[in-house]
């Protein structure tokens, strides 16, 4: 039997190192984690814990997603973009009761959200977003606005400054306030509606907290993501309104009024800066609606500041408005107030006169405003007696063309002495057609002595054409035609003629007038070009609303009545 071995002396040694080792390696690991512990106090805290400490109710959480991706009754226009805004704040901050955030009168249904201190929804409940079943009320905003007030008048601090979470809420009467804050400063923003229609007040309240003065320039900040797509637009003819929304202003003394209608058509952010100047208003025009800020304080100078905080996607723009001031030193303890008085609702004249004069100008009539006035309040009376829109548009229009009955008497008078004398001019025209001065100077000489002007068959419809443009003003952008029914398959005056009727029965009302005016001393490849014209316009109409097409086959079946009675008048009293 052999002797055992005695143990390898280098198997001993590596086994005390490798315990010693280990020992090692886990009292770093051990006192490591000690120190991240009392260096970061929620150092490799499970994830479960951190998310306890949100606010009890679970509607601020949810109000996070309400901002960011609105659906239902906060995205009639489909899911949009979140506005930019800084990651949202863990808090602990109660909740208000979500019922206290709303707001409900006669007029509109008015939805506030604690999270970022913005309006969600302003629905109109006299308004419907549809014809016919499942109609709902319209929902004035394209995604949640917010209203914050911001210390600062950088143009980067409107893109960067939107906060979140961080609001606390309380509701007294009929008006909620968000307040937070931050620095010496306590920031409270409160909303009340008003007793008028469609109208309320955001009012922005900065406290000094600290003992000591403290300056301050601060102002209101707005921003919304709105959608950029068009619906039941024409742009065929010039100046044409479409229901795209726009970033409207008024500005004293910078361009008067201001439409940033292509503001978001470009990539990139972009500024309209006023500086020491009355901002009138502000707001976002949806070409029915309109949902603007008139500053209440109008002997303060203030400047406005208008931009895109993300680059404007092909749908959706992010725009951010900030209406500010120099308050100059403010005591501690001291507060001082901004206040917008808002209106938030359609576009009906008297209504947005009692807000402010100056939101009339967002009506868009252009030159013609002041004939467009009457003419609506015209529609607007016949409409309260006969029933229907589309009546009190004939009756209208049958009025103008007899109070232009004179005018078009004179080109037809003018037209017929034309046509009467023309053979003779076309004899002068056969004679002298080798010598083409000599046969200007005797037509001339011949139209001279009888009295021919061929002006005067064109310069008294001149008059008309006014009237004309601002009667498609009017009807391009009236709300009182929104959804209005005509007869028959015409149940919306605002939108195009669902079947084209109308427009190819005024293209054939056009032809008969064409061929029924006198044209004298036009040649023949003129007389083409001329009856081509009716093809032309038929085209155009079949995307303008019914109500204007309604205007021109009242306007143009008149003319041929009218046409067709000169034509025998005057050729009986020239026989």
């Amino acid at each position: 039997m052999n002797p055992m071995l005695p143990d390898d002396p280098t198997k001993e040694t590596d086994r005390t190192r490798s315990i010693l080792a280990i020992v090692v390696c886990v009292a770093l690991y051990a006192g490591y984690t000690e120190y991240l512990k009392r260096k970061y106090p929620d150092y490799m805290k499970p994830r479960e814990t951190a998310q306890e400490t949100v606010a009890p109710d679970a509607s601020v959480a949810n109000s996070a997603a309400t901002t960011t991706s609105p659906t239902g009754a906060n995205a009639p226009h489909g899911s949009l973009p979140a506005n930019t805004a800084t990651p949202a704040v863990v808090s602990t901050i109660p909740a208000l009761d979500p019922a206290k955030l709303v707001f409900e009168s006669d007029d509109f249904v008015v939805q506030l959200n604690q999270n970022q201190s913005a309006i969600t929804s302003v629905q109109i409940k006299k308004f419907k977003d549809r014809i016919g079943e499942g109609a709902q009320p319209v929902e004035v905003l394209d995604s949640p606005l917010v209203i914050q007030g911001l210390i600062g008048d950088q143009p980067s601090a409107a893109g960067s400054a939107i906060q979140t979470g961080v609001f606390s809420a309380k509701r007294n009467d009929n008006t909620v306030t968000f307040s937070r804050q931050e620095g010496p400063w306590l920031i409270e923003q409160s909303f009340e509606p008003k007793a008028d229609s469609y109208n309320l007040t955001a009012n922005v309240h900065f406290t000094n907290t600290s003992n000591q003065p403290q300056g301050l320039h601060g102002g209101i900040l707005l921003s919304q993501t709105i959608s950029t797509s068009v619906s039941g637009s024409s742009s065929i003819l010039p100046g044409s309104p479409t229901e795209k929304p726009r970033i409207v202003a008024n500005v004293k003394d910078s361009d008067h009024f201001i439409f940033t209608e292509k503001f978001c058509e470009d990539e990139g952010s972009k500024e309209l800066n006023t500086t020491n100047q009355d901002v009138r208003f502000v707001g976002f025009d949806r070409h029915y609606f309109l949902a603007a800020f008139v500053p209440e304080n109008t002997k303060t100078s203030l400047k406005s500041w208008v931009g895109g905080t993300q680059p404007a996607s092909k749908t959706h723009c992010p725009v951010a408005m900030l209406v500010h001031q120099d308050f100059g030193a403010v005591n501690a303890g001291a507060k001082v107030t901004m206040s917008l008085g808002a209106y938030i609702g359609p576009k009906v004249s008297e209504l947005l006169k009692k807000r402010s004069l100056y939101l009339v100008d967002t009506l868009d009539r252009g030159w013609f405003d002041v004939l467009a006035e009457p003419l609506l309040l015209a529609i607007k009376g016949f409409e309260s007696v006969l029933k229907n829109f589309g009546l009190a548009i004939i009756l209208l229009t049958v009025l103008l063309k007899v109070l232009f009955y004179p005018l078009t008497k004179k080109a037809a008078s003018s037209a017929h002495k034309m046509k009467k004398f023309n053979p003779e001019m076309q004899r002068l025209r056969e004679r002298y057609k080798d010598d083409a001065r000599t046969q200007q100077q005797e037509v001339m000489r011949f139209m001279a002595a009888h009295k021919l002007n061929p002006m005067q068959g064109c310069l008294p419809i001149l008059p008309q054409i006014p009237v004309f443009l601002a009667f498609y003003r009017v009807l391009s952008s009236a709300i009182e035609l929104r959804h209005a029914p005509f007869f028959g398959w015409i149940q919306d005056l605002s939108v195009a003629d669902p079947y084209f009727v109308t427009p190819l029965l005024l293209g054939v009302g056009m032809f008969l007038q064409q061929k029924l005016t006198p044209m004298a001393g036009v040649d023949k490849t003129q007389e083409k070009v001329m009856l081509a014209m009716p093809l032309i316009f038929t085209v155009m109409m079949l995307t303008l609303p019914a109500g204007m097409v309604l205007y021109m086959l009242a306007n143009t079946f008149m003319s041929i009545a009218q046409q067709q009675w000169l034509n025998r008048k005057l050729t009986r009293d020239m026989a």
